[in-house]
């Protein structure tokens, strides 16, 4: 992981912070941790702070779980000089995401989503795992309801749009293949002007997309 500075984080206030010196991992499963990594307690995590501190770890028991991984991770998306993809989809979005990594991984020192860690807890971890020379890092993103991809684009700032499909997937959050639509198309509002949007022919999608979207 890009180093982090304790002292920076202390600073921002994330809630009961642990640990001198430098973090370089990040991790909310204690089973995984390692020496220099940051445990972030969510949940029944809380539990295991002190063996996870007994392993080496820095420890956050933090005041807002979703907001605190966020500011981490949106901490290393700003100091990596990487290009930011983002995936979503109806359906195809974990198979699109591995699939593009496995054509750049072999050209590109390449960071992607494990298996389906696209939500709130699991783009930060994403994150966690960006290194100074990562050259392209792939992220899967969910959706469970309007402004969920926005939020997680506010992390990542991605360069790059994915949209795989738009289908009849999770109406009772959206209410309807048009709501499903405009979720989705958070992606490519997200993007800087100067950004790549790929994305299906689709009479739902269209009223929502920019114009000014290569």
């Amino acid at each position: 992981m890009i180093p982090i500075a304790i002292e920076e984080l202390e600073a921002l206030g994330l809630g009961e912070l642990t640990g001198s010196g430098e973090v370089t991992g990040l991790t909310i499963d204690s089973r995984r941790v390692r020496p220099g990594d940051l445990f972030v307690a969510i949940r029944s995590g809380r539990q295991f702070v002190g063996e996870a501190r007994n392993r080496g770890a820095a420890t956050l028991v933090p005041a807002d779980e979703f907001g605190s991984m966020a500011v981490v991770g949106q901490i290393l998306r700003g100091r990596s000089r990487a290009r930011f993809v983002g995936v979503t989809g109806s359906t195809g979005k974990t198979s699109t995401k591995d699939i593009l990594a496995a054509l750049c991984a072999p050209v590109a020192d390449t960071v992607w989503t494990e298996d389906s860690y696209n939500a709130e807890l699991g783009v930060p971890l994403t994150l966690g795992r960006l290194e100074p020379e990562t050259e392209l890092c792939i992220v899967e993103m969910g959706m469970r309801g309007f402004g969920q991809i926005e939020a997680l684009c506010d992390i990542v700032r991605p360069h790059v749009g994915v949209i795989s499909a738009i289908g009849p997937v999770h109406l009772e959050l959206v209410g309807s293949v048009d709501g499903v639509a405009r979720s989705k198309a958070e992606l490519v509002t997200a993007l800087p002007p100067d950004g790549t949007a790929i994305v299906p022919a689709s009479v739902h999608l269209e009223p929502h997309l920019r114009d000014d979207i290569e």
